[in-house]
């Protein structure tokens, strides 16, 4: 059997309504599909993905707007990502599949699995974004920091000509992480609020068997606090933490994933 280093990666690009879509592939066999977060790209998979590959199909794609995936959409949602991913595996000719995602990956996978359920086997989910009955001031800050006409803005700058620390300097990092990605700023906090509550995921309406979320564990109580959605969906699988572009240590979520599938397998 090769190791994952020996595997070869593949890159393809497709054009969709919505613009041009990126992805990395490896491997044979059942096709996993793994969805970056808010704030990230494809390579936040890559490691997983790649260690997987010895034993299936593994399939990262930027979304729309983010990474390498060009868009022309002028306004982006959830469901835009949606179509976009079932162009791309319709054109791969991907009749069923797992579906991993961060954050608001996690929200696309949920709300693909709503949409054709015949599709999908499973869902894993870290950390997931738009759950209904999350807690609606999460992006009260960041819908701030990235508002031209907020008042933080000019406070920022004067900061910063003063020589400002502390917690204005960790505002101006964290606006410049916002503006880098401007299509997951618009998809969580600058649409209209019926349009977000249009896409949200009702928890209670998932299929406990097939959906598996990943905690980081060990976690602080500040950690759990600041958790996206607040709520546990379907099987609960701990997963240590660790300082990677995931938040979990990459070898554990694989191994988690490899015990996820044989779970759904054994279902069957």
């Amino acid at each position: 059997m090769k190791s994952s280093h020996e595997v070869v990666m593949r890159t393809g690009r497709l054009k969709v309504p919505s613009g041009t879509l990126f992805w990395h592939e490896a491997g044979r066999g059942e096709t996993l599909v793994f969805l970056h977060g808010s704030w990230h790209d494809s390579g936040q998979w890559l490691s997983v993905m790649q260690t997987l590959a010895t034993e299936c199909h593994g399939l990262v794609p930027d979304l729309i707007g983010f990474g390498e995936s060009a868009s022309t959409a002028t306004v982006h949602s959830v469901d835009l990502e949606v179509d976009a991913l079932h162009t791309l595996l319709q054109a791969l000719r991907i009749s069923r599949c797992v579906l991993v995602g961060h954050s608001l990956g996690a929200w696309v996978a949920l709300r693909y699995a709503q949409r054709y359920p015949d599709q999908v086997r499973g869902v894993a989910v870290v950390d997931p974004e738009g759950l209904a009955g999350s807690k609606a001031s999460r992006w009260r800050l960041d819908r701030w920091l990235v508002n031209p006409l907020s008042p933080l803005v000019p406070l920022m700058t004067l900061a910063s000509w003063l020589g400002g620390k502390g917690k204005f300097r960790a505002l101006q990092r964290r606006r410049h992480t916002l503006r880098q990605a401007p299509a997951a700023c618009q998809i969580l906090f600058r649409r209209r609020p019926a349009d977000i509550a249009a896409e949200q995921i009702d928890p209670n309406t998932l299929p406990t068997a097939n959906v598996v979320q990943f905690l980081a564990n060990p976690a602080s109580p500040a950690e759990d606090n600041s958790r996206s959605s607040g709520m546990m969906l379907g099987l609960v699988q701990p997963v240590p933490a660790a300082d990677t572009p995931l938040g979990l240590e990459e070898a554990a979520t694989a191994a988690a994933l490899r015990q996820f599938l044989a779970t759904m397998k054994s279902l069957v």
